[in-house]
């Protein structure tokens, strides 16, 4: 029993304290923070100024700190200042102060429109996330930071490189246990309150028909696909069997290779099919992908295609030379 406590103990801390290096981490950084600049530019805050007062009903955590909508010339400053730190988090520039001042700025921004009865709860996991990189060392690679500290020393040599260390590894660990949880959760919802009658029923058509004429999707299928209740059914078990099986992704890396493509797919067709969009959980999905190994890869093939070119240039050369010599070659005469 003791050994099988003590095997589960070193697994635990396997998960979470991995050595690696910070190249994951640091390209996670750039992409997450990059995406999310582009998807909050045109987002436009200080509308919710305009908004009367008797619409006001703030969250608990805006009860607790006491915040309030401020003016729309103030929303403006804190937008833009928010804007910036999320480039500068991509970038690497300050890392510290650019993702706390976009984790601090960010929840009460994101924050703010679940105040005026505005539920979306596809922003918590963004906001936890701004969080996480804020506290871990995202800044060690793929940083202006860390090149500035290269030119200050003036040979990179001299600078002593991030060694392997588990602190590259529980902030995407931390991300992977959000979403697991997430998914799982909205699996088991769907059973707890539903039953087996939410896959087993014209549940699946209902929605889809509603979707239609309410939700705006991109295309019309939805009305074809509901006219065939098996395949109907056969989409919601899929739904279902994919959200209560997510949290195998976390232990298994096969399971990963088909859970989270699949999910992401599902999400997509979501989008397209139903119209509600899960485009921050799309994004946080790059955290399930091994940046280090990809970067690593991607610089082999080009190292690769880059000698083969050389060298395929070089014969052409030689060859080219070779045919020259040959007809400079006076001939010699025979007789």
């Amino acid at each position: 029993m003791f050994s099988g406590i003590h095997t589960l103990r070193e697994w635990w801390v396997y998960f979470w304290f991995k050595p690696v290096g910070p190249l994951n981490l640091g390209l996670c950084r750039v992409l997450f923070f990059g995406a999310f600049f582009l998807y909050y530019w045109q987002r436009d805050f200080s509308q919710w100024a305009e908004v009367p007062d008797s619409f006001w009903m703030p969250i608990t955590l805006f009860q607790i700190l006491h915040l309030s909508a401020f003016s729309s010339a103030l929303l403006t400053v804190f937008q833009s200042v928010w804007a910036i730190s999320l480039a500068t988090s991509c970038l690497g520039l300050f890392t510290r102060i650019s993702t706390i001042s976009s984790f601090v700025l960010g929840i009460y921004l994101i924050g703010l429109p679940h105040n005026f009865g505005k539920t979306d709860h596809s922003d918590a996991i963004v906001v936890i996330i701004f969080g996480l990189m804020a506290v871990s060392r995202c800044g060690d690679a793929c940083s202006i930071d860390r090149l500035v500290e290269k030119m200050r020393l003036r040979s990179s040599s001299a600078v002593q490189r991030p060694r392997m260390s588990g602190e590259y590894t529980w902030p995407v660990r931390a991300v992977w246990l959000m979403l697991a949880l997430i998914f799982f959760a909205a699996g088991v919802s769907k059973l707890r309150h539903s039953g087996l009658e939410w896959i087993f029923s014209d549940n699946m058509s209902a929605i889809m028909i509603q979707a239609h004429y309410l939700g705006g999707p991109w295309v019309s299928w939805g009305l074809d696909l509901a006219q065939y209740p098996w395949l109907t059914q056969l989409m919601a078990t899929s739904a279902v069997a994919l959200e209560v099986s997510y949290p195998l992704a976390l232990f298994s890396r096969r399971a990963r290779l088909i859970i989270v493509p699949s999910v992401f797919l599902m999400q997509v067709g979501i989008d397209v099919i139903l119209g509600p969009g899960f485009k921050t959980f799309l994004i946080c999905n790059l955290f399930w992908i091994p940046w280090d190994r990809v970067s690593h890869g991607f610089v082999r093939g080009l190292h690769r295609l880059r000698t083969y070119t050389v060298g395929h240039t070089q014969r052409g050369f030689r060859g080219a030379f070779a045919q020259l010599g040959t007809r400079a070659r006076p001939h010699r005469d025979r007789h």
